[in-house]
């Protein structure tokens, strides 16, 4: 009796561990951001060559697609962020690979921000489908 108790009491304990943890580790992206992102809406219209594409598991635009080796979500003061880690093929140079780190940040409204950096955080909106 004491044995189920105790081993009760530490699964409970782990669990609120998890609960309260800081990270979330992906290997897709939350449906909230799959489809086509551009900077303007001339863009979307346009089928822009810097539009992204972001799929389940890969994302990618004109110069290049990257298969998603994993996702970090973290919150933050305005909602999720995503750090993505990608390994990436260019379009002009299949045999090149590298591996790319890139951040989201949705927004309301079928917005986010998306860059290498939190410095070089472009605004995007989403595309409409079809």
């Amino acid at each position: 009796m004491k044995r189920s108790a105790v081993l009760s009491l530490a699964v409970s304990a782990l669990l609120s561990q998890a609960a309260g943890a800081d990270s979330i580790r992906h290997t897709t992206f939350p449906s909230a951001l799959l489809g086509t992102w551009a900077e303007t809406a001339e863009q979307c219209a346009a089928n822009d060559k810097s539009n992204i594409l972001i799929e389940p598991a890969k994302y990618g635009d004109a110069s290049g697609s990257c298969d998603v080796r994993w996702i970090v979500e973290t919150p933050g003061s305005l909602g999720a962020n995503y750090a993505v880690h990608a390994l990436c093929i260019s379009a002009s140079q299949p045999a090149k690979t590298q591996i790319v780190n890139i951040i989201i940040r949705p927004e309301a409204s079928g917005r986010a921000t998306m860059g290498r950096s939190f410095e070089t955080l472009k605004s995007y909106q989403r595309c409409p489908a079809g």
